[in-house]
């Protein structure tokens, strides 16, 4: 006959039994991703209203100012709900879906930048400030680009800390496509602002300042993603 197991002191059920606490279930990806929308907005909004409306709206007309971009806020939104998809293993989408996901966002960016130039081919700076600082910036253009590229970089990187709290219990098996999907969609969502502001439509600034903004929190988010997977990994690992 086996031997039964002896049974555990009392002192370790009463300690297993003071640790016991309730836990909350994760929350459905669509949840998760909603939880995101007010912040994102109103940093977007905060940006808008902080630079101001570009002087040319009325040439581009509501449909390419408003509806662009609303369209990449909602492409944005999408994107950080793939990515609490990726947060729950089982609820992880196919391949495709995430793969053409992020091809539709540079597309649509990449399309909207094109689509803004031809309508308004504006490349030179009309700010409000004084005329010698707008006479600087048409000068030297490079300036112009480093400053989008550089604020929109911080705007962005702000919402990627805000997500990273909140996929803080990822339980991601690819933490590093979960990473770079929400860091994408917080790039989109302070574009969709930022490009309303910016009062320059060439490709070269558009695409390379305000595209280098996009690409660097995706890779804000990711590296981030892989440090904190890796740690969970660590914490929860067994000692061999």
């Amino acid at each position: 006959m086996m031997e039964r197991s002896p049974k555990p002191p009392e002192a370790l059920m009463r300690a297993i039994a003071r640790d016991l606490r309730p836990v909350r279930p994760s929350p459905q990806p669509r949840d998760l991703a909603l939880r995101m929308v007010p912040i994102a907005l109103l940093v977007s909004l905060v940006i808008l209203l902080a630079i101001g409306p570009r002087h040319d709206l009325g040439t581009l007309g509501p449909l390419l100012t408003w509806g662009a971009s609303a369209a990449q806020f909602v492409l944005a939104i999408t994107l950080i709900w793939i990515a609490a998809h990726e947060s729950t293993p089982a609820g992880r989408l196919p391949r495709q879906i995430v793969y053409s996901a992020a091809l539709a966002a540079c597309l649509v960016v990449v399309f909207v930048t094109l689509l803004t130039f031809s309508r308004s081919p504006a490349s030179e700076p009309v700010l409000r400030v004084p005329p010698i600082v707008n006479e600087l910036l048409r000068v030297k253009p490079w300036i112009m680009g480093f400053a989008c590229g550089i604020g929109s970089t911080l705007a962005g990187g702000i919402l990627v800390l805000f997500f990273s709290w909140v996929f803080r219990n990822s339980l991601a098996t690819r933490p590093i496509v979960a990473g770079a999907l929400y860091g994408a969609g917080a790039g989109l969502a302070i574009n969709a602002g930022w490009r309303i502001a910016c009062p320059v439509s060439t490709p070269w600034h558009a695409l390379g300042a305000h595209g280098a903004a996009i690409i660097a929190t995706v890779i804000l988010g990711a590296l981030i993603e892989r440090f904190f997977g890796n740690r969970r990994l660590h914490i929860g690992g067994t000692p061999s």
